[in-house]
């Protein structure tokens, strides 16, 4: 395990005052709104939501023991689709004036504010305030169908290949728009996959991957502890123009089941999360990783696993052990480097001690030369 590399870590978040004033951070930011277009087939969802009886239903069908299996077989159809295209428009925040820049990829019942809270005094689970004082420029973005992001078809749009093109069209964008000299991926939860997943076909310079194991054999719990309603139905205000397709976790309790482990969090940031940061994720986007082989033998940038030791989606609830193999998921990557212990839940950087966390991160990508 990593165990210097956390050492250093703790003693950086002890000893150094950021350079960084939180005050500053809104003349480092600018909100900018990315056109990307994708190139990509689709699967076919098989499963029609016409209200939250079926959505029970389908998780019941994700959760099953033989889940996958043929008779059990996921809500999407083998084949894939010819290659479509289509053109979105994703919203963004894009803040600080270094060439070394982090795309930062949130995941599902979620949105970009899980790596930048509004909350008064969320100066410590701020990860761009502490990439912006670490040196860092941060790009944080909103995936296809949260947010300001393009409102996108549950079923035919928002599925995994097609959150990783957009993924893809970002790191060129960082490249080509933002001058970026080097570019690392950090991404969260369903982002880590799709952090993975564009690391094995763009060239970057480092991979960060929290609430991610590698091994989608403990989704189980989560779907069935969320308690997944059809978001228009929860709130009919924010979520009225999303489809049937987009569901959401029922209530506060169902979330911070998920995502916190106590009593390592707050209950007012799990009120937080749940009713401002927390935005609905589509049907399609499951099957699809599900189905997807992400060639991980192709990752050549060092990775660096950084997990909360409660994530219930990740590992079951206690990640201690469950990376101990996960080197030889990246063969081919430069280094790999993994943290099981830290204490915290799945939402990672919504614990107390986000920041050390933070600065393992920073302390890896410095010893790689970012």
């Amino acid at each position: 395990m990593l165990h210097n590399l956390v050492l250093l870590g703790l003693a950086i978040s002890a000893t150094a005052a950021p350079a960084f004033n939180p005050t500053d951070l809104g003349k480092q930011c600018r909100n900018i709104v990315i056109p990307v277009t994708v190139t990509v087939p689709r699967y076919v969802v098989t499963s029609d939501i016409v209200d939250n009886w079926d959505v029970t239903s389908l998780v019941f069908n994700l959760t099953r023991r033989d889940a996958g299996y043929p008779t059990d077989p996921l809500p999407v159809e083998d084949a894939l689709t010819e290659p479509r295209q289509s053109t979105y428009e994703i919203s963004a925040k894009f803040c600080g004036n270094s060439s070394s820049v982090l795309v930062l990829t949130h995941g599902i019942i979620e949105s970009h504010k899980y790596w930048q809270p509004d909350f008064p005094g969320g100066s410590e689970y701020n990860f761009v305030e502490a990439a912006l004082a670490a040196g860092y420029s941060v790009l944080n973005y909103d995936r296809l169908g949260v947010g300001a992001s393009s409102t996108a078809s549950s079923f035919e749009d928002a599925q995994f290949q097609v959150q990783t093109a957009v993924l893809d069209s970002l790191v060129d964008y960082a490249h080509e728009r933002l001058h970026a000299n080097k570019v690392a991926l950090v991404g969260h939860s369903y982002g880590a996959y799709l952090t993975a997943a564009a690391a094995s076909q763009k060239s970057v310079d480092a991979i960060a991957l929290t609430g991610f194991s590698g091994n989608l054999s403990f989704f189980g719990p989560f779907l069935a502890g969320a308690g997944l309603h059809v978001a228009n139905t929860l709130d009919p205000v924010r979520w009225g123009h999303l489809d049937n397709g987009y569901l959401m976790s029922s209530d506060v309790y169902a979330t911070s089941y998920i995502y916190f482990a106590e009593p390592h969090f707050d209950h007012d940031i799990a009120r937080w999360t749940h009713h401002v940061e927390a935005e609905p994720f589509a049907i399609g986007e499951l099957p699809s990783l599900l189905r997807t082989e992400i060639q991980y033998s192709d990752i050549q940038a060092p990775v660096l696993v950084l997990q909360g030791q409660y994530d219930l989606s990740a590992c079951g609830g206690n990640c201690v052990g469950v990376l101990d193999n996960i080197r030889d998921l990246f063969p081919n990557a430069k280094t790999v480097e993994y943290v099981d212990n830290l204490p915290a839940g799945h939402n990672l950087n919504l614990h107390h001690g986000a920041i050390d966390a933070f600065n393992t991160i920073f302390t890896f990508l410095q010893e790689e030369g970012l």
